[in-house]
């Protein structure tokens, strides 16, 4: 009894040191995937073809992990499984250490080489291979190494697996918060690296604990007796099909939520922190309830179902709800605006701050909570479903979770690359919750006599009522813009929500509820566009990265010695709401998308230039807002300098000056930089041009060519405006024929430390270059 009771509290204690350690490795594990994803895109793009390799590179390492890992931790038994899962994390450690060597430097040498999908997924999956793989392994390890009886399978793995869900939801609130913007990327891999170097020395301090404390000898009496062995494949598929539902869910509420918070930088490592912590929550609370659970497979099936109920439920209260009982005008009015994009340094009131809460922390939490928390819930017993001998108990566990990935996988392919595309995010939510009434029926076969048909009664009428009061997609769309369904356009794709708003007279356009130009044009985008059209000798190739309204590609259309006018847009829907507005009567759209010179590519811009072999007399780049996620790409040194790889010798670029530290990045690249302020824009807006040639402002042969522009292609009062910008306006001067030098790296972009980017960690630059 007394040699009992000692390797019980020998086994207890062993749960409390691994539980923070365990913690510790999931922070880690998601600072290095949100820096990993966000470094990669890079060079693969922003699109969803390539994020969407990377995310299944990621989970494929991952899953090969839980397999192997499952079988070691059988081989090895528990005391060896906690010295691999030591010698795991020096290798996640050593990989973290020199990642960015691979994931950049030697990617950016060979990413001109990936050309098909299936190239750049078989190159990510490579790279990222060891490091996921090494991931992976942890958890059955772990789960071998605390389990000593199989009763206690599922409860002690679901507490486990929410601690290190939990952390890893804080690292990818503390990554995505502060060391991306705070640190760079180049640190935090490394800081994440010396994390695991501490993870895994503290394991080897437990190790030797448990050398001390109880003989390998003793495990096969902490064994006890199995029920008999029970069919558990069906639970693996079960389990592997609700993960992609899962999925599916995820990325649905990730577009919802980065609507409402405008499309930032930090609005994806805001979601999948809620949707970790919520899910660790869930897994830990599922682990306390399950001993008292009598029919495991019961409580899975409801729990499912409870998942897409909830989520029906809350995206009715937001859309329908919240307006219904007196939040109608401040929801309309938050919506109609642009957020809080452009930082927290002018929020001076607590009604203010009330508003950030309500933006960033109840809506997000209040759509989430419940079926997130409900599917973390669900593990526990998922994990005692499949868990009924130990000496199998790694292997079950890594194939549980293999089964999940490969389900999580499926959910993202299917969902983000057909779904949205067909459905649209709120037909696509439907479809999800729908699916999950699956699990309610199935849980009504547990349920004895006449008692059933009332269930499947119950189960029905519920799942019909919250379907029917779910809100249409356009429906949903329209409220995420403070206005009615019938004052906008839309046209949603996998890649983002292209919606055009009207006010009054203006189409305002916004790409993920995120407001950007309008029509008619305004001066400033058609003169990004025009201008450098104008200065440039013999221009015949043209490429703008970037679409939007089209106002800036029309701009560069107007000039007749232009044989060839790209745009690369990776927001596909664009181009559809312009043939709208077009066949409403808008002359501009159907001008431009007619013109036999105009071609228009979907995709991302910079993989265009990394890819491609012309090379452009001009090239525009998109006035996207500094704050967007992945901006950095376009406003990085990195990028200017293959921007000037890609134009021809008397070249030029032009691009919106959003901030001082653009201006100083840029110089750093082109010797012949000039920009002009647009004064009637927003106050006084600035866009450069730059060269590696002298910017001859010939104002005399600019009007002239000017002139050549066909009368129709503007209004008199713009054109009369434009024509007076191109006489008069007076550059100012930030390089002469030299690149600057002397800029300190924090006044500066580069792609390892995109500054403008992460607003709230690095301001804006106040020192500017010039000549």
């Amino acid at each position: 009894m007394g040699s009992r009771l000692s390797r019980q509290r020998t086994h207890n204690h062993l749960v409390i040191l691994l539980a923070p350690i365990f913690a510790l490795t999931g922070f880690s594990a998601l600072t290095l995937q949100v820096v990993w994803q966000r470094v990669i895109s890079l060079h693969s793009g922003v699109d969803l073809a390539s994020t969407t390799t990377v995310v299944a590179a990621f989970l494929a390492g991952l899953g090969l992990g839980n397999i192997v890992g499952g079988r070691l931790a059988d081989r090895v038994g528990p005391r060896r499984s906690l010295w691999l899962f030591a010698l795991a994390n020096l290798g996640i450690a050593a990989s973290a250490w020199f990642s960015l060597r691979i994931f950049y430097d030697s990617y950016r040498e060979l990413a001109p080489h990936l050309q098909s999908t299936f190239a750049t997924f078989a190159f990510n999956a490579a790279v990222l291979l060891v490091p996921t793989t090494l991931m992976g392994l942890s958890m059955p390890l772990v789960a071998r190494a605390i389990t000593a009886t199989i009763g206690d399978a599922g409860s002690l793995i679901g507490r486990m697996y929410g601690i290190n869900t939990i952390g890893a939801g804080i690292g990818a609130a503390v990554t995505g918060w502060f060391f991306l913007g705070g640190l760079g990327f180049t640190n935090t891999v490394r800081l994440a690296g010396t994390l695991n170097v501490g993870a895994a020395l503290l394991t080897l301090g437990v190790y030797q604990y448990m050398e001390r404390s109880a003989p390998e000898t003793d495990e096969a009496n902490t064994q006890t007796a199995s029920a008999a062995t029970r069919r558990v494949w069906p639970w693996f598929a079960i389990y592997g099909l609700t993960g992609a539902v899962a999925l599916g869910l995820e990325q649905v509420f990730f577009r919802v939520i980065d609507a409402e918070m405008r499309s930032n930088s930090y609005s994806f490592a805001h979601v999948l922190t809620l949707y970790l912590l919520l899910f660790g929550g869930g897994s830990a609370l599922g682990a306390r309830l399950l001993p008292r659970a009598r029919d495991p497979r019961k409580w899975f099936l409801w729990l499912q179902f409870a998942v897409g109920i909830s989520a029906l439920l809350t995206m009715i209260g937001l859309v329908r709800v919240l307006p219904a009982i007196g939040f109608d005008a401040s929801l309309r009015k938050y919506f109609a605006g642009e957020g809080f994009n452009g930082g927290f340094g002018d929020v001076d009131t607590v009604r203010e701050w009330a508003k950030i809460l309500a933006v960033y922390g109840a809506v997000p939490i209040g759509l989430m909570a419940a079926p997130v928390m409900l599917m973390g819930m669900a593990f526990p017993f998922a994990q005692a479903l499949v868990s009924d001998r130990l000496e199998t108990l790694g292997r079950r566990t890594g194939t549980l979770l293999f089964a999940n990935i490969a389900g999580n996988v499926a959910g993202t392919l299917v969902t983000g690359f057909f779904l949205i595309d067909q459905l649209g995010t709120a037909g696509t939510y439907r479809l999800l919750g729908a699916l999950l009434g699956i699990a309610g029926l199935a849980a009504t076969l547990f349920v004895g006599g006449a008692r059933r048909i009332y269930a499947i009664t119950a189960v029905f009428a519920l799942l019909a009522a919250t379907l029917l009061a779910s809100p249409s997609n356009k429906r949903l769309w329209a409220f995420m813009h403070g206005t009615s369904e019938n004052n906008i356009l839309l046209a949603e794709d996998h890649a983002c929500a292209a919606t055009v708003r009207f006010d009054e007279s203006e189409a305002i356009l916004f790409i993920n509820a995120s407001i950007q130009n309008g029509h008619p044009f305004d001066d400033f985008h058609v003169l990004i566009g025009l201008l450098p059209s104008l200065v440039h000798p013999r221009p015949r190739q043209a490429l703008a990265i970037g679409l939007g309204m089209g106002s800036t590609t029309y701009g560069m259309l107007q000039d007749p010695r232009l044989e060839r006018v790209e745009t690369v847009e990776l927001c596909g829907g664009e181009y559809d709401l312009l043939r709208q507005l077009g066949a409403m009567g808008r002359r501009e759209f159907v001008t431009m998308l007619n013109d036999p010179r105009y071609v228009a590519r979907v995709g991302d811009g910079r993989k265009h230039l990394l890819k491609g072999e012309a090379n452009y007399d001009l090239i525009t780049v998109d006035t996207l807002r500094t704050t967007s996620a992945n901006s950095g790409s376009l406003y990085s040194r990195e990028f200017y300098e293959l921007v000037n790889s890609r134009l021809a010798d008397t070249g030029i670029v032009a691009q919106w000056v959003a901030s001082p530290r653009i201006a100083n990045t840029i110089t750093q690249v082109f010797p012949y930089v000039v920009a002009f302020v647009v004064e009637d824009y927003n106050n006084g807006s600035v866009f450069y041009l730059a060269s590696r040639s002298p910017l001859g402002l010939d104002r005399a042969e600019m009007l002239r060519r000017m002139n050549d522009v066909p009368a129709d292609a503007f209004t008199s009062e713009q054109r009369g405006r434009l024509e007076e910008f191109v006489r008069s306006a007076q550059p100012f001067c930030y390089a002469n024929g030299r690149v600057l030098t002397g800029v300190r790296s924090v006044d500066e972009n580069r792609d390892l430390r995109p500054r403008d980017e992460y607003f709230i960690n690095n301001g804006a630059s106040t020192t500017l270059a010039g000549c």
